[in-house]
């Protein structure tokens, strides 16, 4: 028989999930007194958590700190840890789209342009080509 159930995770059971959007992005996670940011793949999203893969290092009940598209240091606990991946619960819900924006867009670069090259030479079949992929 198991013991007696808390009202906070009875609560918790009869929650309806958040919706989880299955996605393909790169996320850092920062673990207090363990050096810096580790790279983790996440696999599924949503506004209350996400699962990431790559997590052996992670502990459940740790808290960590997630930065994932254009959200920074978003604080969460690690609620569960399971064959390499780990789910994770954010402290406050977040907005999913901030997660899979672009955290910047390039600016052209400002460098000069290079001149048109000039041909090698000019004897043979070959005076013409400028490059290999020069049409």
């Amino acid at each position: 028989m198991s013991g007696p159930v808390s009202s906070d995770s009875a609560a918790r059971e009869h929650q309806p999930r958040a919706e989880r959007h299955r996605v393909m992005l790169g996320a850092l996670i920062e673990r207090f007194g363990h050096g810096g940011a580790t790279r983790h793949r996440v696999r599924d999203l949503s506004s209350t958590g996400v699962r990431v893969d790559q997590a052996e290092r992670l502990q459940r009940g740790a808290t960590v700190l997630v930065t994932v598209g254009s959200l920074a240091a978003v604080g969460a606990t690690v609620v569960w840890v399971d064959q390499g991946a780990a789910g994770l619960r954010f402290a406050q819900p977040i907005n999913p789209d901030d997660a899979r924006a672009k955290t910047f867009v390039a600016k052209p670069s400002s460098a000069p342009t290079r001149p048109p090259e000039e041909p090698l030479g000019k004897a043979g079949w070959l005076g013409h080509i400028r490059g290999a992929y020069d049409r």
